[in-house]
């Protein structure tokens, strides 16, 4: 049996699981690879080795010091200096060469899911998330947010929720024109 994503240390499964426990979600490429594996689909890309990203309301300060409290006891030290204004946070076990990334929104979370006891994003939001980065002119991802896309909407369309991608695409990224995301989606 393939396990739910794959895991390049001891720590990247119990990071995982804490921070589903304190409602942070998770995100990039690891999410993308636990929907692609929970829906039998092709995986464009193997997961970054050392890297776990999750999202969390900024209002979830308990969820975060208890979060951030795991890491710590976990051997992870947290990079920067951070304050309640900072939307991203970095951490690092330099031991286990694993890194945490917690990107902190100020709007309510509401398209989650859970999978296999992990709390995610939804496919489509995720989708969207990729898609707003590739038409941002951020080119820094772009090979792999194309490859990231191709994975979900295999995911969007097993699930049957193509309609639901088109409304959010023509809401959140109107300025995305059909004949670019087409031409990412057949790379």
């Amino acid at each position: 049996m393939q396990a739910i994503f794959d895991s390049y240390s001891s720590l990247d499964v119990p990071v995982v699981k804490e921070a589903s426990k304190h409602n942070l979600f998770l995100i990039g490429g690891t999410a993308i690879q636990l929907w692609a594996r929970y829906y039998g689909v092709k995986e464009r890309r193997a997961r970054s080795i050392n890297d776990l990203d999750f999202l969390i309301e900024a209002r979830n300060k308990r969820g975060l010091e208890a979060f951030k409290e795991f890491l710590e006891d976990s051997g992870f030290v947290e990079e920067g200096s951070a304050s309640d204004e900072d939307y991203t946070l970095f951490f690092k076990n330099t031991h286990d060469e694993v890194e945490v990334d917690i990107l902190r929104t100020y709007e309510r979370i509401t398209d989650v899911a859970e999978v296999k006891g992990v709390k995610t994003i939804d496919p489509v939001k995720l989708f969207i998330f990729k898609l707003q980065r590739l038409t941002s002119g951020d080119q820094t991802k772009s090979v792999t947010d194309i490859q990231d896309l191709n994975t979900l909407y295999d995911v969007i369309e097993k699930r049957g929720n193509i309609t639901e991608l088109e409304d959010a695409i023509s809401i959140e990224v109107p300025y995305c024109s059909e004949e670019q995301l087409n031409e990412w989606l057949n790379e």
